[in-house]
């Protein structure tokens, strides 16, 4: 049974790495990394920990820190970070894994884009604006060594859901050149787009979560019978 938002955060804390950056010549804010853990689990073992989940989704949107980034900063440069639906479906599957025998506390989230604009079509026109300079993408080539860190350890499946949109094409095939060797889930029917966690209805939610869980059960330990 689904956990309610306040049971959740009873269970989870939700951090955020906030930066600001010239893109394109001009003044962006982005976030490149979300990490979700237990609540009772100190932020440096969270930030320095290889994750039991990798989430690739398409941007930060709306996503804002709960108090201004030069208040209570920690020297990991995360803060505390105001959940949104998308996330607390993120949670549901972190539990829905446990259920099945998979160890999974904690999930890290990336993007294919760090720009925090929560308007579909403001973002892909800023995806064209900055074609030239793509270091708002955690794909992009000058941020290489960064991304292998990230996606360095084969043993964490990632989860593929930065939705059905065309034109976010290009940065998703990079995402999963990056992804080769994970083992890959995600809703998918041609291989490049991945359903969102959260679409619009609610019954494609409660369904993303249905389907999830059946891919979580193909890769769960196998009981053991005495």
């Amino acid at each position: 049974m689904n956990l309610n938002a306040q049971q959740l955060l009873e269970r989870f804390a939700v951090y955020g790495r906030f930066y600001e950056k010239c893109i394109g010549g001009v003044d962006e804010q982005l976030r490149d990394r979300l990490e979700i853990a237990p609540v009772d689990w100190d932020l440096k073992d969270v930030v320095g920990r290889v994750p039991d989940l990798l989430v690739v989704m398409m941007n930060p949107g709306a996503s804002k820190p709960l108090a201004a980034l030069w208040q209570g900063r920690s020297d990991l440069d995360f803060v505390p970070t105001q959940p949104d639906r998308t996330q607390y479906q993120i949670m549901q599957l972190l539990l829905a894994a446990q259920r099945h025998g998979l160890a999974w506390q904690h999930a890290r989230i990336l993007n294919l884009s760090d720009l925090r604009t929560p308007k579909s079509n403001i973002f892909a026109e800023k995806l064209d604006r900055y074609a030239d300079d793509d270091r708002h993408s955690l794909f992009s080539l000058r941020r290489a060594e960064e991304c292998r860190a990230l996606f360095g350890q084969m043993e964490t499946p990632v989860l593929c859901a930065w939705g059905l949109n065309p034109r976010f094409a290009e940065l998703a095939l990079r995402a999963l050149v990056a992804a080769r060797g994970h083992i890959v889930l995600g809703l998918t029917s041609d291989g490049v787009a991945y359903r969102h966690p959260l679409p619009q209805r609610f019954d494609l939610q409660v369904e993303w979560l249905r389907q999830m869980e059946s891919q979580l059960q193909k890769i769960a330990p196998v009981p053991h019978v005495t």
